[in-house]
């Protein structure tokens, strides 16, 4: 990652078809460090995050936040708390999740951290309880999910909403942004361009989704199999979560109807 103000990272050695090079687990701050996701419990990876509070010149780690409630995110939480006596907060839709956190953040509450501030931007779709953490000063959002360096999002049913997650990509244009910190893969400099490339991507599988019913496709397996044409076989039950969060929302705008697991153009019905 290229060097800003206060503020490094650690990835987490949990890398694979989700995680890609592992979870990115930043550190923000002077002396007082905030850490931003704690994505594995390992004596190596707390050992790694305390050696880059070391690295940068601080002297502790005050706060732990954490932008979601997935394991790759929030699996190390615990053990860096108790390793560091860090607070630990998290969203307040989410409270008790963990069971040893000590405050609670909504949209808009501002978090102080040594050296500047992080405004909480709750941004639900790919998880109900998902908060982004914007740094007005640098012009820096951490993304954790919401936005990845490389490919795309996966919007898992029940709890996953892709209609929140589109509103909730939307709403990021209203924010100054320089740098994109995504909780996967590298640094995006173009943020502007990448959102909009998540919300036209998404709206193209909307579009794909009817067209696959169109053409008779009525099961997920079957218009996943007729979108992802080229997806490796370890990613299709995760496209296939998509697809179903695709047709949820088309549900309720009464564009889809469904009988069983059969999907069906409401215009035919």
């Amino acid at each position: 990652m290229e060097s800003l103000e206060h503020i490094r990272h650690f990835t987490a050695a949990n890398p694979g078809y989700m995680t890609l090079k592992g979870t990115n687990q930043y550190l923000v701050g002077r002396d007082e460090i905030t850490v931003i996701d704690v994505a594995l419990p390992t004596t190596e990876n707390v050992d790694g995050i305390l050696q880059q509070v070391e690295a940068m010149g601080g002297k502790r780690i005050e706060k732990i936040l954490l932008t979601h409630i997935h394991r790759d995110h929030c699996g190390g939480a615990l053990a860096l708390k108790k390793r560091s006596g860090a607070k630990l907060g998290i969203c307040g839709l989410r409270a008790g999740y963990l069971g040893g956190e000590d405050f609670t953040y909504t949209s808009g509450d501002r978090i102080p951290y040594d050296g500047g501030e992080l405004t909480v931007v709750h941004t639900p779709g790919h998880e109900s309880g998902h908060c982004c953490f914007y740094e007005l000063r640098q012009q820096l959002l951490f993304t954790g999910d919401h936005i990845l360096g490389q490919g795309t999002t996966v919007i898992p049913p029940p709890d996953g909403d892709m209609a929140l997650y589109i509103r909730s990509l939307e709403k990021l244009l209203e924010l100054k942004i320089r740098l994109l910190l995504p909780g996967h893969g590298p640094v995006i400099h173009d943020p502007y361009g990448k959102i909009q490339e998540y919300i036209d991507h998404r709206l193209l599988r909307e579009r794909e989704v009817l067209q696959s019913l169109q053409e008779g496709h009525q099961t997920i397996p079957s218009i996943t199999a007729m979108i992802y044409k080229e997806l490796a076989a370890p990613l299709a039950p995760v496209a296939q979560l998509s697809v179903e969060a695709h047709l949820i929302k088309l549900i309720r705008e009464g564009r889809v109807m469904k009988d069983g697991e059969r999907y069906f153009p409401a215009d035919r019905v």
